[in-house]
């Protein structure tokens, strides 16, 4: 009988996952896919062990002795995650399950390696507790896949689940909490620590894997149920911040409207951010938000050119992009953007004529990655069809964000997009009119010290 369970995420370090130099402000954040799964299982009366190696250092004795383990698997640790696996069947006689992105992504490839024994595709809290309670019988569990007689079978999916509400709370006192850091610019109070609200995205972003996991059916927590687990957070964890880790998080504006009124009402004393589209804020929203607590938006804005954003189906334009910092600066809420480098219709010369119009919209902070075509994703597709450019490497482990992998027709080579790359950070952090600002705004030594390591990692690139 199955008693005790071990939750594995595998060993990744900064370097691997941010590249040299930016690994000094990398994160470090509570896995909350592998905590839902915890307290899952723990309602169900099972013994669950996590070990993060994120934060804890790895060894094969701090297995003990579990019934069985789990381990999580992402597209960029998919590599790290079978030699973990390895590691376990040569040291241990237990059954060895996999779930994560990469596994709904690919269940099939996955579980065709020897060390693994079965796998959770989709959403897994349901989907894992009922493997559990029919181990040696599989076939009738919807959403994992087994081995039978040496065959690789997977099952029909799971329906998703409607009511999230009805998940408890993640089972954060399985990991050591305190020890989670992160990035230098990513909060303004610590303790602080990562949220969910919903589940899905309803836009169809042809670069975004979202629809892997969670599909395009937006599901959302009760505002009641998002401001227990705050009550809860700040009463047993003192946490003072959250960010919420939606993926797209502010579509349903009276949702948005009725949070932000039950932490006035009530006086909570937390500090918050999130990420939005620039096509779902408006003026007197952010008000609130601000008055709630929100500190920092995040908006997915990828590029500042209009046929490129028609390009990759981001349905926004310039406009919205500049109503809606122009209302976010207003609220007092501090702006911060994403960019993709190497999209479809991408050359330099767009990217120098976009950074110009970045540099006068100037938001507070910029985060430029490099795109990367994931499995699964429309832009995959695209471009093995011959669209957009040729990939040059598909080796799982480069997919984080921060590597070059992939050859956009626009430039002549790799080197030429990395390079636009560094051009692009210093050619918005070190002007002028965003220095100056910044300085005037140093408030602590800790200030301080996070822009010069900001400074000092652009230099690394």
């Amino acid at each position: 009988m199955i008693k005790d369970i071990l939750l594995i995420m595998p060993p990744f370090s900064m370097k691997e996952r941010y590249g040299r130099g930016i690994e000094k402000i990398g994160s470090s954040l509570p896995p909350l896919g592998l905590l839902y799964i915890g307290a899952a299982l723990e309602k169900e009366g099972y013994r669950v062990k996590i070990f993060d190696t994120q934060i804890q250092t790895w060894d094969i004795k701090e297995a003990g002795n579990p019934d069985i383990i789990g381990i999580y698997c992402n597209t960029s640790n998919y590599r790290k995650a079978l030699e973990l696996a390895e590691e376990i069947k040569d040291n241990l006689d237990v059954p060895v399950i996999f779930g994560g992105p990469h596994v709904t992504t690919k269940p099939m490839e996955v579980l065709s390696n020897r060390q693994v024994d079965y796998v959770v595709v989709g959403e897994g809290e349901i989907s894992a507790v009922e493997l559990l309670r029919s181990i040696n019988n599989p076939e009738m569990v919807k959403g994992v896949g087994f081995k039978q007689n040496g065959k690789a079978i997977i099952n029909p999916a799971r329906e998703l689940i409607k009511n999230l509400d009805s998940l408890p709370l993640p089972a954060r006192h399985l990991v050591p909490v305190g020890k989670y850091k992160p990035s230098p610019n990513q909060y303004k109070r610590l303790p602080m620590t990562t949220m969910m609200v919903s589940r899905g995205c309803p836009f169809n972003c042809t670069f975004c894997d979202v629809e892997t996991l969670w599909t395009r059916l937006y599901r959302s927590r009760s505002v009641g149920n998002v401001i227990g687990e705050i009550k809860h957070l700040i009463k047993d964890y003192g946490i003072k911040e959250v960010n919420f880790w939606d993926d797209v998080w502010g579509i349903n504006k009276a949702w948005i409207d009725d949070f932000c009124s039950q932490i006035l009402t009530e006086k909570i004393d937390i500090t918050w951010s999130c990420e939005c589209r620039v096509d779902t804020v408006d003026g007197e929203l952010l008000k609130k938000m601000k008055k709630a607590g929100c500190w920092c938006i995040f908006f997915g804005i990828e590029s500042l050119d209009q046929e490129i954003l028609d390009a990759i189906n981001k349905k926004i334009t310039l406009e919205k992009i500049s109503a809606a910092f122009k209302w976010t600066r207003e609220a007092g809420i501090e702006i911060r953007a994403n960019l993709i480098l190497g999209l479809p219709k991408e050359t330099p010369e767009k990217v120098r004529k976009s950074l110009k119009i970045l540099c006068a919209l100037n938001p507070d902070y910029v985060k430029f990655n490099i795109l990367t075509p994931y499995p699964g994703t429309v832009i995959y597709k695209e471009i093995k069809e011959g669209k957009w450019g040729k990939i040059l490497d598909e080796s799982y482990d480069k997919l984080t964000g921060y590597f070059a992998t992939f050859l956009p027709s626009g430039y002549k080579s790799i080197n030429e997009l990395q390079e636009m790359k560094k051009y692009a950070f210093i050619k918005f952090y070190f002007r002028w009119g965003y220095i100056i600002p910044k300085l005037i705004s140093v408030r602590s030594f800790e200030d301080l010290k996070r822009y010069i390591r900001g400074a000092l990692a652009i230099f690394s690139i």
